[in-house]
């Protein structure tokens, strides 16, 4: 029996001194980690992140980072404390790790008491024993007042996602609930219920992420006193996918928006459907491997491949481009498509076929023409050192549309179905259609600047 006691009792300590040795293995590898993330994250652009210290014990450590942000004028630093608990098993985890970003200690004063000795944001990282990992991220809401008469509102912010152990695969959301910044001269910006969701994994052998993504913005308003000017939108969605099948690759946007306000538009019902079809994937991936080193060998490769992403037949659509006008409905629509059957001898001029259509009321049109009109006019004077007064520039503008305007009319460039003008631009077979009249590419030069 003593000997029973003695080897379960032995057993006993061996394990725990296994776990301890464990965790203290974990706690080496967090580190080791969190240095090359450092190297990885820290960038040629004025942005570095440096471990300033790592304190290494059995069940837990402490590390600080400092991230740096540096522009012409001046250096930004934010110190990051992380608390790092690695053993044994932790909640069933490999590892948990809190970091909180602390502002620097001269920080406004006015932002340091809002936040009230709290962290301006809360990043909570616990991984499994497989290498995934699970992420809460937490901003706290706060409202601060400056001297300069300035102001911000800051709602908070959460957001949790999920990684696969070889981070190929991501899922989860982000959401922050208002951002009101109002600066001395007493222009405005306001961001309200704002929220990202995603879905999305990397493929085996490739750069480009598949899945969807989705994106809301319940409003956004810009007010700026210089110039009077403002921009509102209002009940923004934005959702796109990217899906691979065969080695091709098919994508999607849709956009919605409830209002659209600009100084020279205003607009309800805003809506896009777009189409990218039938992309290459090898191809892609050479494009996204491009975009993201800048390589000039890389760009000489995925040129060279041209013919691999022709074969796949790829099209580019603008199914639907609409929206509600204060003079009616106003819609649009485009299409391009490789239709040749030898893409190794491409021949941009029989090997695309491609449409567009648009429709549109007809004082919506003049507004468009008086915009050019007008800035046509002024281009001219200033070239000419001349002035002229308001009401002779109006009238010149006012007449100048009405000879456009006749213009487009008398030569089919667009056609009037009572309120409303029409346009339809076809190209197949190396050969133009407008209207369903055939044009050659001078006749279509010449009416563009006629415009």
């Amino acid at each position: 029996m003593k000997k029973l006691a003695i080897g379960v009792l032995s057993a006993g300590a061996l394990a725990v001194a296994g776990g301890l040795t464990t965790s203290y293995y974990i706690g080496g590898k967090i580190q080791e980690a969190l240095e090359q993330t450092a190297d990885v994250w820290s960038s040629e652009d004025g942005f570095t992140v440096r471990v300033l210290e790592y304190d290494r014990g059995l069940l837990s450590s402490r590390a600080q980072t400092l991230w740096s942000f540096a522009s012409q004028e001046d250096v930004y630093d934010i110190t990051v404390t992380h608390d790092i608990l690695h053993g044994p098993w932790p909640m069933g985890k490999a590892a948990k790790v809190v970091s909180q970003f602390l502002l620097p200690e001269d920080s406004d004063p006015q932002l340091l008491e809002a936040l009230r000795n709290r962290a301006a944001l809360e990043w909570v990282t616990t991984a499994n024993w497989s290498g995934g990992t699970a992420h809460t991220l937490f901003s706290p809401n706060f409202t601060a007042s400056f001297a300069d008469d300035s102001s911000l509102t800051w709602g908070g912010l959460q957001a949790e996602w999920t990684l696969s152990p070889k981070r190929t695969d991501t899922q989860g959301w982000v959401r922050m609930p208002v951002l009101r910044v109002k600066v001395e001269d007493g222009s405005r910006l306001d961001v309200e219920d704002t929220e990202i969701t995603f879905d999305t994994r990397m493929p085996a052998g490739y750069s480009f992420w598949l899945g969807p993504t989705a994106l809301k913005i319940g409003l956004l308003a810009a007010q700026n006193t210089e110039d009077d000017t403002q921009l509102k939108l209002q009940g923004l969605m934005l959702n796109t996918s990217n899906v691979l099948q065969d080695k091709l690759v098919q994508s999607g946007m849709e956009v919605q928006l409830q209002q659209l306000e600009m100084p020279s538009l205003h607009a309800n019902d805003f809506a896009l459907s777009m189409q990218f079809k039938n992309w290459d994937a090898d191809w892609l991936n050479q494009l996204v491997v491009w975009l993201q080193a800048g390589s000039d060998a890389q760009a000489l490769d995925w040129q060279s491949s041209l013919p691999a992403l022709l074969a796949g037949k790829p099209e580019l659509a603008i199914s639907r481009l609409s929206m509600q006008s204060a003079d009616g409905p106003v819609s649009f629509s485009a299409r391009l498509a490789y239709t040749g059957t030898q893409p190794g001898a491409f021949n941009p001029g029989t090997d695309l076929e491609g449409q567009l259509r648009t429709a549109l009321p007809l004082p919506t049109l003049v507004q468009l023409l008086e915009a050019k009109v007008r800035n046509d006019y002024l281009a001219l004077l200033e070239q000419m050192n001349h002035a002229l007064e308001a009401e002779e520039l109006q009238a010149a503008v006012e007449d100048g549309v009405h000879k456009r305007l006749k213009t487009l009319l008398s030569q089919g460039v667009v056609l009037q179905q009572g309120d409303t003008v029409e346009a339809a631009l076809e190209f197949a077979h190396g050969e133009f259609k407008l209207n369903n009249h055939p044009q050659t590419l001078p006749q279509l030069l010449s009416i563009g600047s006629g415009l």
